[in-house]
């Protein structure tokens, strides 16, 4: 009996001390985030355990505001989970089928291409319908009707032609889903998602936002970081209510809360899951790939070493935030950031913590060290050494780095040294028609009218060598303005 208890005591003492140790390396990684200039709350469980939960950084930059576990940030397109789940309960039951179409489930709303359009076209953006606010009077702080938003949809050229094509990212596509649900059973949308997801999963905070700027007294505040002295705030793209494509209020406590009872088989059972998780069967297979389910992103073998991610990221109005699953070893990552970035790294580096790997250094945005290195030597001499800057800032120049590097002089308020920048990128990268597509849009917000036709009419021949119609499409749109 002795030994037994010795045993015991001594196991006890090296699972404590084997948690103490990952709980150092989570401290260290969050002390790094911090360190380089990122924002938020982050939490790492596995099944009900939480395993490591902290709040870094600022809620409020202006007021030094810090986080808190308890702070509220947009989620944004987190919430098509929800939607799909939502729907795939439906299928469940028998209630509505993957092949059914928009003609055949709500045909009053008279859209183009509604007979050809499934549910599972809507599920996995195949449908070939763009998103609300590519109109271009679509405006984020107006409550829209049913009526107005469907005149909006119909208004919007379509992506492509027939649906069932290439996957195409569709926010209207997830709102009529919820119209879908709306429609099978009588219930509004908030209705049913709070009595048959919220509810179920204990999602105990998450709620519409209901107003045009984030509340200071339990929210973040959104903002995009420009360079090292420089940010601004982004409240202009901030939506006043959620709906099926995402947008609600919430702490990392309910989306903790969303994929434990998604991955627990509470919300669905587990063939719906896996339904939902392969696509229906579609997902691409292979050693790795990236592909979008049925209102899930999976990730297989890419970020995280032999791991099979699934969850989503919502960004836009300055926030990013993560919510993913390993459901083979039950380990679940939530990281919430009030800032403008692709946060599905940091959410990666938690993972390969939990997984017992080492994780990727962090360095501040990309945009971030290479605009700070711009402003220290200035676009003249940075230019001239490009290739060996963008070494000193550990950055490999392609086409998108230049738009995103561009983007960010741009929303700071300095066309002239985007102008400058993107000119650069189009040496590096003669042959590419988005790059002239910026330029043109760069000299027309400079009133330079010569100029942004001259760029136009360098993409359009760069699009018809590609032999790509959609941007030959855009070019010639821009030349007509």
């Amino acid at each position: 009996m002795k030994k037994i208890i010795f045993g015991l005591i001594l196991f006890s003492s090296n699972f404590a001390t084997a948690q103490n140790g990952q709980t150092a390396k989570f401290d260290s990684l969050t002390h790094a985030y911090e360190k380089n200039g990122y924002h938020g709350v982050v939490l790492v469980a596995k099944d009900d355990q939480i395993l490591y939960e902290k709040a870094y950084g600022l809620a409020n930059f202006e007021k030094q505001i810090p986080h808190r576990l308890t702070t509220e940030f947009k989620t944004e397109s987190t919430g098509k989970m929800f939607t799909a789940t939502a729907i795939m309960q439906l299928v469940e039951q028998g209630r509505l089928k993957l092949n059914q179409t928009i003609q055949d489930l709500i045909p009053e709303l008279e859209i183009d291409k509604a007979d050809k359009i499934t549910v599972e076209q809507l599920l996995n953006h195949t449908s070939g319908l763009q998103s609300p606010w590519d109109h271009p009077q679509f405006s984020f702080k107006k409550d829209y009707t049913k009526e107005e938003l469907v005149k909006i949809i119909k208004e919007v050229p379509r992506a492509y032609e027939e649906p069932g094509g290439q996957m195409f990212y569709s926010n209207s596509g997830y709102k009529i889903l919820g119209w879908i649900i709306e429609k099978i059973t009588g219930l509004e949308f908030d209705a049913y998602l709070r009595k048959h997801i919220f509810e179920p999963a204990e999602m105990k905070t998450i709620r519409h936002l209901n107003d045009t700027v984030m509340p200071e007294a339990t929210a973040a505040q959104p903002y995009r970081v420009i360079h090292s002295g420089k940010y601004i705030r982004m409240d202009e793209t901030l939506g006043r209510k959620a709906g099926a494509a995402g947008g609600w209020i919430a702490q990392t406590r309910d989306h903790y809360q969303f994929m434990l009872a998604l991955m627990n088989r509470k919300l669905v059972s587990g063939s719906t899951l896996q339904t939902m998780i392969s696509g229906n069967g579609k997902s691409p297979g292979g050693s790795s790939y990236r592909y979008y389910a049925f209102g899930l992103e999976t990730y297989f073998n890419t970020g995280v070493a032999s791991t099979l991610l699934v969850g989503h990221n919502g960004g836009g109005a300055g926030f990013s935030v993560d919510a993913y699953m390993d459901t083979s070893s039950k380990t679940i990552v939530v990281s919430f950031t009030n800032m403008y970035q692709d946060s599905r790294r940091i959410m990666g580096n938690y993972f390969r913590i939990a997984k017992g790997l080492s994780p990727d250094p962090v360095e501040p945005l990309m945009w971030v060290r290479v605009y700070d290195k711009v402003l220290e030597k200035g676009m003249g001499y940075f230019s001239a050494h490009a290739d060996s800057l963008l070494k000193v800032v550990n950055v490999q120049p392609h086409p998108g780095m230049f738009a995103m590097v561009g983007d960010a002089m741009g929303a700071g308020g300095n066309d002239e040294l985007k102008l400058q920048w993107l000119e650069l990128g189009a040496k590096y990268y003669p042959e590419e028609p988005m790059l002239q597509l910026y330029i043109g849009d760069t000299y027309s917000a400079l009133k330079n009218s010569a100029g942004a036709k001259a760029a136009y009419g360098s993409m359009l021949e760069l699009a018809k060598k590609r032999k790509n119609s959609g941007l030959e499409k855009k070019a010639m749109e821009k030349l007509k303005q």
